[in-house]
């Protein structure tokens, strides 16, 4: 995003964000990424057969049930002058990140807002063949770190298909936290977490259950 600053709200001071969790937002390309992801019961079994997919389409291309954590170079762009034709979200910006190993894509979103009732909510679209899925999340402190969850206003994982768009049974929420802080979420596989400027966890439910936990480590190049 242009600035941590759009997301002012009682309640909420991006001032009082730590300056490396403010960094990944503003100047993400500055950092290169590792991450892996836990499949829960009873999800293993689909998410191994999946992986077969999302690593033909190079989207959401988590690692599978066992897999070996994945190195990320991420590529940014702005959109202002399609999105005055085609989208009617605030800035977005699409970002492609790429595993550095295969040069293979994994995941890739254009990243917006809006704005309802005079509070501004990132607003997520991701591209899949014949869909997008989008998802809105709440900007909230944690720590002199961020929360994102899906817990609020409009919030939730959308499919939006020539039909129409369908909520989901699903939840998202982020943690992201400077990399020395003690209540960072442990790191990838082979990070230290001492070596990273920022330590994230992503925990998504479906159905009420626990589908997949994916940790992030952010190192600035």
């Amino acid at each position: 995003m242009e600035s941590l600053a759009a997301y002012a709200r009682p309640g909420f001071t991006p001032d009082g964000v730590h300056p490396d969790v403010r960094a990944l937002y503003e100047h993400t390309s500055d950092f290169e990424m590792t991450l892996d992801a836990t499949w829960h019961r009873p999800f293993r079994l689909g998410a191994r057969l999946a992986s077969r997919w999302t690593d033909r389409v190079e989207q959401l291309n988590l690692p599978g049930p066992g897999g070996d954590p994945k190195r990320l170079r991420s590529d940014l762009a702005d959109l202002a002058a399609w999105a005055a034709r085609e989208d009617p979200r605030e800035e977005p910006r699409l970002w492609i990140r790429t595993d550095t190993r295969t040069d293979d894509g994994v995941f890739v979103a254009v990243y917006a807002s809006h704005v309802r009732d005079g509070e501004r909510f990132v607003n997520i679209a991701v591209p899949l063949p014949g869909a997008n899925l989008a998802t809105v999340l709440r900007m909230r402190h944690r720590g002199d770190g961020i929360e994102l969850t899906t817990d609020c206003p409009d919030g939730g994982l959308y499919l939006h298909t020539g039909a129409g768009a369908f909520a989901l049974p699903a939840s998202q929420r982020f943690l992201v936290l400077p990399g020395r802080d003690p209540a960072a979420p442990d790191p990838p596989a082979g990070v230290d977490r001492y070596d990273a400027d920022v330590l994230a966890r992503q925990r998504i439910r479906l159905f009420g259950l626990p589908l997949v936990t994916v940790r992030y480590a952010a190192v600035r190049e």
